[in-house]
């Protein structure tokens, strides 16, 4: 493979976006970068057939680095939601791995939650967490013993006590989500198509802009709307050096080196925020859904940040294991299917993509392009 000069910060949309935490690794810069200078050979001459020659070690090494890298990414959303959750908790929680699934006929959703250790949370990934609860369980049918099927996972920060006279944070529980690894093959390829800007300017595809997601983020439940806001302003002022954000991590922790804090006296700052508890009818979501939605920096890395009430958080998970939750990713399915039909180059580093992270080492080809396993 041709060393290039091409920065992941040249090749994704931004510099600090949440996919780079996922693929900040020499290895997945220089492959990304390479398939960023092949995609644009073929932009620049449409004639031409291009073909990616990867070699067998190469592959090993970009899926090496790409686990090792989900596994970092996470490790720092964990860090932060154990540093809010100390701090809001008084440093007294529990953490609960939550996996929300249907029986393998698509119907019938349930939630599995199980407590765990620290060390468990962060020796794993998300996605494997929750597939490893799963795997616990089979569902029979015609006398034939099935897997469930996973929908969603995430895990629960929960304060030990939830006696209101002792608990008076006014905060029910933290969650944190990461995007399933599945999904992660699809948002390189997005990022690489700019997709976000396509669907924003192309009308056929502006319904779909809703389906471009970020990978990594925490979830403050709180007990009502009024507290909500409270709980928002107070993050505003959680100081960088609060010892309660640090008091569960050891002195001689390398983690310690992760909490590294930029030259400004607070722990997060709000790059963007965005009301969808208090603002105007019109501009509410259509589903229901109530939140402050924040985008914050904590550590020079992007995190989405949302303050819910209690009962709209209810509403969520019933979504999430309804129909509704399936009909949303088959919608998003559909948007990045009816744009490989449009943009065949686009389907091929999807159909790449999913090879190099997921799949079986195998060749293929689209009419202007093709990969060679060497």
């Amino acid at each position: 493979m041709d060393v290039l000069t091409l920065t992941l910060g040249q090749v994704l949309s931004s510099v600090q976006s949440p996919l780079s935490m996922a693929m900040d690794e020499p290895v997945l810069h220089r492959f990304i970068a390479y398939l960023a200078e092949k995609k644009a050979e073929l932009e620049r001459d449409p004639a031409q057939h291009i073909k990616i020659e990867l070699q067998h070690e190469l592959v090993a090494s970009v899926r090496h680095s790409f686990r090792q890298n989900i596994l970092a990414g996470e490790k720092h959303l964990h860090i932060l939601a154990h540093m809010l959750a100390s701090h809001l908790f008084d440093g007294e929680f529990e953490l609960h791995s939550n996996v929300i699934g249907t029986l393998p006929d698509g119907n019938r959703p349930f939630l599995i939650r199980e407590r765990i250790t620290r060390e468990t949370l962060f020796s794993q990934p998300d996605l494997d967490l929750g597939n490893h609860l799963l795997d616990n369980f089979r569902y029979q049918k015609d006398r034939a013993w099935l897997p469930l099927e996973l929908s969603a996972n995430f895990v629960e920060y929960i304060p030990r006590t939830t006696l209101p006279v002792q608990n008076t944070s006014g905060v029910n529980r933290i969650t944190s989500r990461v995007k399933a690894e599945e999904e992660l093959w699809n948002k390189v390829t997005d990022e690489l198509f700019r997709v976000d800007e396509l669907v924003s300017r192309d009308k056929h595809f502006r319904q779909y802009s809703k389906y471009v997601k970020d990978i990594f983020g925490v979830k403050i439940v709180c007990d009502d709307e009024p507290m909500c806001i409270r709980v928002h302003e107070r993050l505003k002022s959680i100081k960088a050096d609060d010892p309660l954000c640090r008091s569960w991590l050891p002195d001689s922790s390398p983690d310690q080196k992760v909490c590294s804090i930029a030259n400004h006296n607070r722990l997060l700052e709000f790059v963007e925020v965005k009301d969808y508890l208090t603002c105007s009818p019109e501009k509410m979501k259509k589903t229901g859904w109530r939140a402050l939605k924040s985008v914050v920096k904590w550590n020079d890395r992007l995190f989405e940040l949302q303050v819910q009430p209690l009962a709209n958080y209810y509403l969520e998970l019933d979504h999430m294991a309804g129909p509704s939750h399936s009909s949303f990713k088959s919608a998003r399915d559909r948007m990045r299917e009816d744009l490989a039909r449009q943009y065949p180059l686009y389907g091929f580093y999807r159909q790449l993509l999913k090879m190099l992270f997921l799949g079986t080492e195998s060749a293929f080809n689209c009419e202007n392009a093709s990969v060679a396993i060497v």
